[in-house]
């Protein structure tokens, strides 16, 4: 049940965004620098996994 709840929100999120759902302008415009907000931290997330990753694997000993 509450993966039909999460569906039915990010439904209604997409036609926020898409303009099918009528809304205030503010609404709109946080609608999208939520989204925009979200791809940023997603993005500093896997780099900063990817800079642990390189400095773990760094101190493993060499193989041939």
């Amino acid at each position: 049940m509450a993966l039909v709840w999460i569906i039915d929100v990010v439904v209604q999120y997409v036609k926020i965004l898409g303009g099918r759902q009528r809304v205030p302008a503010v609404v709109r415009i946080a609608a999208w620098l939520l989204l925009l907000a979200a791809a940023v931290a997603g993005v500093v997330l896997v780099g900063a996994g990817l800079v642990l990753l390189d400095d773990y694997l760094a101190t493993l000993p060499p193989t041939r």
